[in-house]
């Protein structure tokens, strides 16, 4: 069923745009590579990548860009236990023969 109801107040579909992990602003991304110096906010981090990145994951290519890029702001953090953590809790969501391909 359609919802037929009139957008919102204000609402502009020119002004509209759709976040994707695909876009990260500087402060989400400062903020990001902050949280993996405390476990708590790490954990928090690493769950909220993992609900709205585990699919696109697993999209061959592009999926692996956007690891590489995510992983790259964990390693700007210094922390050596969260690059780790990153790459054995996502890893292996990745288009695996693609990734062994990239690896070479």
């Amino acid at each position: 069923m359609i919802d037929d109801s009139p957008p919102p107040q204000g609402f502009s579909p020119q002004k509209a745009r759709l976040i994707l992990p695909r876009e990260v602003a500087p402060d989400n991304r400062s903020l990001f590579i902050e949280a993996m110096t405390d476990p708590l906010r790490r954990r928090i981090a690493f769950n909220v990548v993992e609900r709205n990145c585990r699919e696109r994951f697993a999209e061959g290519e592009d999926g692996i860009m956007l690891y590489l890029r995510l992983r790259s702001y964990v390693q700007a953090s210094a922390v050596d236990e969260a690059v780790a953590e990153f790459e054995h809790r996502f890893e292996p969501m990745l288009d695996q023969e693609r990734w062994k391909m990239a690896r070479l």
